[in-house]
This record gives C-alpha cells, structure tokens and sequence, in this order.
C-alpha cells in the first residue's frame, strides 16, 4: 500500500538508489584490494623466479680446487685396527706457539668470585667468555690472572697479557 502513494514510490526509488551507491561503494574498495593482492603475489613470483634462476646458479657453482680427483680416492679399508696403528704412530699436527698468540687476543678480564676471559679468536673472527677450565679447540684455560690468561696447549703454557 506503501508503494501506491507517490511518497511511498519516492521513499522505494531513494532506498534503490542509497544500495546501488552502497554495492558501487564496496565494489571499489573490492578493487581495490584485489589490485594489491595481485601486485604483492606478482612481486613474490618475481623473487621466487629470481631465487631459483639466478641466486640457485652462482651458489651450485662448485670451485676447481675442491673437486676430488680420481687418483685421490682411496680404497675403503675392511682392519680397523691398522688404521688405529696409523693414527698413533703419525705426529700430531703442532701449531707454533707464536702463531697461536698471533691470531688470539686478549680482550679483557672479568673479576669476580670466577674470574672470565674475553678472547678474540681472528681466524675464526669470533669472540670467546670463558673460565678456567674451558676449552678453544685444543687450548684449555689453565689460569685466569688479573691482567693475565694463561693457556695450555698440549702440555704447553702460553701466557695472553691485556
């Protein structure tokens, strides 16, 4: 009955056109959205495309000098005991002090009730906090001084100063 009087068609034509402005609306902010999501999926299938043709080439690039050449492949021996025999009666690889005090550097002492060392290592570019008893491969702290570390290496006592 509403829609028999000319306010009710005026009323029905104002609530058409208020929900055809409202779907137009959010039809735009749809696109909106829509357009992002393809631009940020466009921009992650160029990494990927990236990652596997061109990163994936230069890290399988394996170096000459690394390759094992043939006449380098030894037999898989079956005694063990003779390889055991092997290992004891060849020299143990010693590292001249001097070179070990080269490349360590004593950065500094903690004091306390357990006194701590802060030792560079510049071959392995890293830096080491350790107590007395701790080792750095085969170097073991044997002392902590307070201007002094003192390192046993193989039966060997290397002193650090600050």
């Amino acid at each position: 009955m509403i829609e028999s009087t000319p306010e009710g068609k005026l009323l029905n034509l104002i609530r058409k056109s208020q929900h055809k402005s409202k779907l137009k609306k959010d039809l735009k902010i749809f696109t909106k959205v829509n357009v992002i999501l393809i631009a940020i999926i466009a921009v992650i299938f160029a990494i990927f495309l990236l990652d596997v043709f061109i990163f994936k080439n230069k890290n399988s690039e394996i170096p000459q000098n690394v390759l094992i050449k043939e006449n380098e492949v030894q037999p898989v021996k079956e005694d063990i005991q003779e390889d055991a025999d092997i290992v004891k009666d060849q020299p143990k690889n010693i590292i001249p002090i001097h070179d070990i005090k080269a490349n360590l550097n004593l950065l500094g002492i903690v004091t306390g009730d357990n006194n701590q060392a802060i030792i560079e290592d510049k071959n392995l570019k890293k830096t080491f906090f350790l107590y007395k008893g701790d080792n750095i491969g085969e170097l073991k702290v044997y002392d902590i001084k307070n201007n002094a570390v003192i390192l046993d290496y193989k039966g060997e006592k290397i002193e650090l100063n600050i």
